[in-house]
């Protein structure tokens, strides 16, 4: 090595040392020299080889700071003496660390305070203007007219700070409290301040202070994923031997140790500071610091205070590093677990291969080992899972006017796409472009102009890379941007309430307009005494329902499709649903400013008379436009579509709008009960006024009356009647022709009779 540069690495080390450390008695009589202080100079002065505040008699601050970067395996120790009973307007504070030299401005650091509204000895942590207690002290113990206290501070290598008060010279050290923290890793100054009153001014003594430790080192820095989450246990009910407890688990992909001092895991609502190293291709179970001796026995473990709460139905967890660097990210759900038994609590999530950590779902499964979870250790589900394939959007959401977010179906890379790689038809420039979300899962696209309401836009999107590199070839998403929902813009469109044995109900929504809507934080209910009750939200999260798409709202999607094959799963949404009695009941649909939109109250007496057993039957809306109360616009589902049409076109639905021609109208004129398509006719009705009163008969060829279908009902203006084919005691008429024998009569005196054919017709 060359002679000069060894001799300047000696020098480095030793300010270094000479940095971290130092000690003054005051025996030399002065504080501008071995160790330098300085600040508010003229306030103090050496008085009996004790520093002594000396200040004018006034209301006011006054502090004074050396140099000193000791904070890693640290010790401060050093005496204060004041002569009065101190209080909020009268305290010392020590700072053991310090980033800025004026302890009266805003800082980085950590203090003892003496003194206060409490009187009390205590350890505060200060962020800029923002002072937090972390070690709270005797309430009381400074309460006396003159009090003298050694203090001792001690904080290790891992971020724990004990703190110590000898108040009253007894040779005996009182241990005030024990805290972990690392929001401050490094430190420049060590100092004191004093906050006084006027008669105060010359009442604060400090002396012998003694401060060793070592220069905080920062670590290389760590790169993205290069310590992962590789294990959740979001769920401990239902235990199987694991502790009753939540954990994640950290791996250390790399053939380095990692510092995790001043790191920070967190969700959305809370988090914790992380600490101590990881060593390579180690694992370590993060808890909370109560739980902690409860995982000892599996494990490297590392309590934390804040450990945050594990969401069962999912959530986002991130590691970020002590510069706030995201490391890893997770945003899981219970959907993950691939086994509706487990994700029900006591099993783990897992990820199976942790050389591909960009993976989400794909890549995480419940746990298979016995105990329901392998913390500290490989996972029990560990396997080759490499990803070849590149992202896929999930959605596009307008969050408003000029903003889209982009959801993908895994983590992208951590860079920001060009705007080149986007683009809006109608035409809409797109202003800028940034990550959308912690999990690296969604893109925010501003837009220079506003969309419009009822426009599908489309926008194509390439070049857009995952996490592992895998490039996004061209793909066009359409969208629109959501408004605001009247009633009826959304309708109640089948509804299932009388599930087959093992079944489970659903209640399908229908979007018959033009518009784009979210569903966020919309709710259905029941409808009882003219009020929505018993609301259950769909979801919490962006759910777009566009023009003529439907929904199905059910506890569980696996069943309906299991159950209906013809299914479209995609249209099928997992949330709550109220009470649906298989008799009769009600539901409702609201916004979530409470709004009504649409609701219907319904019997088992609506089904069709020729179902004998109406298990796992539902009822549809034969007519989007026509009101939800009106009982012959609903109608059992076919036998052809396997009794129910989960999330696509009613098997009652008409394929297209209906054409009244003349007042009554008969559509369609020949129809086969039971088996055919449709099954029954329609009596469509439409006058210039309303307040006609009705009679509907159903009259065979002989002139005999066999069904009457309405007996002096109140019109409105327009709206139908339905005939299933049936006759008064319930059995289905003959094939042949038939008469409906429609009459009105107004107030006014005036009466109408309509007679329209109609034939019932059999397959042979």
């Amino acid at each position: 090595m060359d002679k000069k540069i060894a001799i300047l690495i000696l020098t480095i080390v030793h300010w270094s040392v000479a940095q971290a450390q130092f000690t003054d008695n005051f025996s030399d009589a002065n504080f501008t020299n071995n160790p330098t202080w300085s600040g508010d100079e003229v306030k103090f002065i050496i008085e009996n080889e004790q520093l002594r505040l000396f200040g004018p008699a006034e209301s006011s601050s006054a502090y004074l700071t050396t140099n000193c970067s000791a904070i890693v395996n640290a010790s401060w120790e050093f005496y204060v003496r004041m002569d009065f009973n101190p209080s909020a307007s009268n305290l010392a504070r020590v700072y053991l660390v310090s980033d800025q030299q004026n302890l009266g401005g805003n800082l980085n650091g950590y203090y003892v305070q003496l003194g206060g509204t409490d009187d009390e000895v205590s350890l505060f942590r200060q962020s800029g203007a923002t002072r937090t207690k972390i070690i709270d002290g005797q309430n009381g113990a400074l309460n006396l007219s003159t009090s003298e206290t050694k203090i001792r501070v001690t904080r290790d290598e891992n971020g724990t700070w004990e703190l110590y008060s000898d108040i009253g010279l007894t040779n005996s050290l009182f241990k005030e409290g024990e805290v972990v923290d690392t929001t401050h890793p490094t430190s420049n100054f060590f100092g004191v301040y004093c906050l006084y009153t006027a008669t105060r001014s010359t009442s604060f003594y400090f002396d012998d202070f003694v401060v060793t430790g070592e220069v905080f080192t920062p670590p290389s820095p760590s790169e993205w994923k290069d310590v992962t989450l590789t294990e959740i246990y979001a769920d401990p009910s239902s235990s199987n031997g694991l502790p009753n407890a939540e954990f994640v688990e950290l791996f250390n992909r790399t053939n380095a140790s990692v510092n995790l001092n001043g790191w920070r895991l967190s969700d959305p609502s809370s988090g914790g500071n992380l600490s101590g190293t990881i060593e390579p291709k180690e694992y370590i179970i993060v808890t909370t610091t109560a739980a902690k001796s409860d995982f000892e026995t599996f494990g490297k473990v590392l309590g934390i205070s804040g450990f945050p709460t594990l969401n069962n139905g999912g959530d986002v967890l991130v590691v970020k590093d002590n510069l706030g660097n995201t490391i890893d990210s997770v945003s899981y759900s219970d959907s993950w677990y691939k086994d509706s038994g487990k994700k029900s609590g006591g099993w783990s999530l897992e990820l199976i291969d942790p050389e591909n950590p960009c993976g989400e779902g794909d890549n995480w499964i419940a746990s298979e080992n016995p105990l329901g979870g392998t913390p500290g250790k490989q996972n029990s589900v560990f396997a080759n899972k490499p990803d070849l394939t590149p992202p896929i959007i999930i959605s596009v959401i307008a969050q408003s006017p000029t903003l889209l977010t982009l959801t993908f179906n895994e983590k992208l890379k951590d860079e920001i796409p060009k705007i080149s790689n986007f683009r809006i038809t109608p035409d809409v420039e797109i202003a800028s472009i940034q990550m959308g979300n912690a999990a690296y899962t969604q893109l925010a696209l501003t837009l220079n102009q506003a969309l419009q309401n009822e426009i599908v836009y489309a926008l194509t999107v390439s070049g857009i890379r995952d996490c592992n590199g895998n490039v996004m070839e061209e793909n066009v998403f359409t969208f629109g941007l959501p408004e605001t929902a009247s009633p009826l813009d959304v309708v109640i469109n089948e509804i299932l309430f009388n599930p087959r044995p093992t079944g489970v109900d659903f209640v399908e929504l229908y979007n018959p307009t033009s518009k784009y809507f979210n569903l966020k934080n919309w709710g259905i209910g029941n409808w009882e005494d003219d009020r929505a009750t018993n609301i259950r939200t769909i979801t919490n999260g962006d759910l777009i329902l566009g023009p003529r798409e439907y929904r199905v709202i059910t506890t569980d999607p696996a069943t309906i499709i299991s159950h209906y094959p013809l299914s479209v799963r995609e249209n099928i949404v997992q949330a709550p649903l109220p009470s649906m009695p298989d008799n009769e009941g009600s539901v409702v649909l609201i916004d979530p400013d409470q709004v009504f939109i649409d609701n219907l109250k319904y019997q088992d007496d609506q089904h069709s008379i020729f179902i004998k057993d109406d298990d796992g039957v539902s009822l549809e809306r034969i007519d989007p436009q026509s009101p939800s109360d009106n009982w012959a616009n609903w109608k059992s589902a076919s036998s052809t579509v396997g009794y129910a049409t989960p999330g696509y076109l009613n098997s009652n639905s008409h394929a297209n709008p209906v054409s009244i021609q003349g007042e009554v109208t008969v559509i369609p004129e020949i129809f086969i009960p039971i088996t055919g398509q449709p099954d029954f006719t329609e009596i469509h009705y439409q006058f210039d006024q309303g307040g006609w009163v009705a009679n509907v008969k159903i009259i065979n060829s002989q002139g005999v009356l066999i069904k009457q279908i309405a007996n002096n009902e109140i019109l409105g203006t327009q709206g139908f009647f339905r005939w299933d084919g049936d006759q008064e005691g319930g059995s289905k008429a003959r094939v042949g022709y038939y008469i409906v024998w429609f009459q009105v009569y107004h107030s006014t005196g005036k009466v109408q009779t309509f007679k329209k054919r109609v034939v019932l017709a059999a397959q042979f």
